[in-house]
């Protein structure tokens, strides 16, 4: 399976650069725009170690997860690499740092995302009564902002005016999530049923829309924006609700309302990306679907075999 990851991980790393670079081609000799840097805002599928200096006894930190790539846990909540090491790998650049290791060098970009976390503040679910296991390490997006101003004032544009601070930025991939998984988990966790759950899709989108039009403004132009990939497919959904049980399955056995609620979700946020991509017309901003290409997955196992794990 994991030579199968990696090889759809690769596919939608290819198809995200040639269309981020699109907009340079024509422009004249030397226009490819090489990215520079590459700074990522996420959860657990994008955490480089951010959850290892905040909580140091977290499950990431412990075996088995690095042991194959890395041969020791590194921080990050996966055996082998992330989405956002193959992008660096795809641009030759070094993996990222988490942004909480402040020695690192972070010359070529930062990762922001800590694994668990949301796109909303925790006072939205505070709101609602939903339970939060750990959440003194939750660092929704709000905060994760609040770390790129830091870092662009205290390192990458400290010694430069704002205009300069944004042709510096033109010059790197920004990468949007995906996030906003752990607003809908959550809330699972605690017993919220589907109809309740759906009622959080336009608070979240709006927070992940704002979120891309904060990074705009300092001076992105070219940002992937992920969305959800199958919850229904998730396995943690069909073991730890009882209350799923009796819910319609698809041909592949995942739970069809939380299938849908995460393709109704990212309907919503295509329309949101749209509607950015109509105010900032020179800006480049990429779904990734990873929806679909999950799906794409599952469709195709019988045919790919069986791979070493």
């Amino acid at each position: 399976m994991a030579m199968t990851c990696r090889l759809v991980s690769s596919n939608l790393i290819i198809l995200s650069l040639s269309l981020l670079v699109l907009p340079c081609l024509g422009q004249g000799q030397g226009s490819f725009c090489p990215f520079e840097a590459i700074y990522q805002f996420g959860d657990s599928i994008s955490d480089t170690g951010n959850i290892d200096f905040i909580n140091h006894q977290g499950k990431c930190s412990k075996d088995p997860f690095g042991e194959t790539y890395f041969q020791h846990p590194v921080g990050r909540c996966s055996d082998g690499l992330l989405m956002v090491d193959y992008f660096a790998q795809a641009l030759r650049l070094p993996f990222l740092f988490p942004y909480q290791n402040k020695s690192a060098d972070t010359s070529h970009g930062v990762d922001f995302a800590v694994a668990g976390s949301t796109a909303l503040d925790l006072s939205f679910f505070k709101e609602r009564n939903v339970t939060w296991p750990n959440s003194e390490y939750n660092r929704p997006i709000s905060m994760q902002l609040n770390w790129f101003q830091e870092h662009l004032n205290n390192s990458v544009c400290k010694t430069l005016t704002p205009s300069e601070c944004a042709t510096k930025l033109s010059k790197a991939l920004f990468l949007m999530g995906e996030i906003g998984f752990n607003d809908f988990n959550w809330p699972f966790n605690s017993g919220t049923k589907i109809e309740g759950l759906a009622t959080y899709i336009p608070p979240v989108v709006q927070a992940i829309s704002g979120a891309v039009k904060e990074v705009i403004r300092q001076g992105a132009v070219r940002i992937v924006v992920s969305g959800l990939f199958p919850m229904g497919c998730v396995p943690f959904y069909h073991r730890n609700a009882t209350y799923v049980t009796k819910e319609p399955k698809d041909e592949f056995q995942c739970l069809k309302p939380y299938n849908d609620l995460a393709s109704n979700y990212n309907k919503n946020l295509q329309e949101a990306l749209s509607l950015l991509g109509k105010e900032f017309p020179n800006v480049v901003i990429l779904y990734a679907d990873y929806y679909n290409a999950f799906m794409s997955l599952l469709r195709r196992a019988p045919s790919l075999g069986e791979f070493p794990i």
